[in-house]
């Protein structure tokens, strides 16, 4: 049973994962070739609203719903990455990483349930399991947002943009004072010119 301090949250939780999942939908219908990459966020905001629906009964017991979500998750997962490699016959590197880190998510789901099986009332796991919803509210939006073609704003890609454009416009030649001479030699209004041509 979970605590009535958590209701406001898991209640919060439900309705933006419903929300999210209508989005993710529109999403699809701009976007229908990647449906499979598209399963992902679904999954993991279908298990976000599930656990928060779950968590507002009175008598429900929250870690086993919790270990059944995270094994459901964990063969969904798989079951995609199969579907995956069945139809593009690889796996690209920004994929590897979205299934690395929904594995991960489930797997720390599914100890944290094992743990709150044996020990029901431990205000702290059941804090984990609002943590976790939280981690499965920002990767389903950042997979939706990816499926919609939109620019992926990182800390990483974000630095390395910066440094390229630095690097476009800084000096293009070697030899600071030479093309400042070259500039000067051609100038029409050079003294020196003026002479030259007399």
């Amino acid at each position: 049973m979970v605590p009535v301090s958590f209701h406001d949250f898991f209640s919060g939780c439900a309705t933006i994962a419903g929300a999210l999942i209508g989005l993710l939908f529109v999403a699809l219908s701009v976007s229908p070739e990647y449906q499979v990459r598209a399963g992902a966020a679904f999954s993991a905001l279908v298990n976000t609203m599930v656990i928060a629906l779950f968590a507002l009964l009175p008598t429900t017991d929250f870690g086993t719903v919790a270990i059944i979500l995270a094994a459901t998750g964990l063969g969904t997962t798989a079951a995609l990455v199969f579907v995956l490699v069945r139809e593009d016959k690889r796996i690209g590197r920004g994929d590897l990483y979205m299934f690395l880190i929904l594995l991960v998510l489930y797997g720390l789901q599914g100890a944290n349930a094992v743990q709150l099986e044996h020990t029901p009332h431990r205000v702290g796991l059941i804090a984990n399991q609002g943590v976790l919803a939280v981690l499965f509210f920002l990767f389903g939006i950042a997979r939706s947002w990816q499926l919609v073609g939109a620019r992926e704003f990182g800390l990483v890609s974000t630095l390395a943009s910066l440094i390229h454009r630095a690097a476009d416009n800084g000096p293009q030649t070697a030899g600071g004072d030479q093309p400042r001479n070259a500039g000067r030699a051609t100038d029409p209004e050079d003294p020196g010119a003026g002479h030259a041509s007399a």
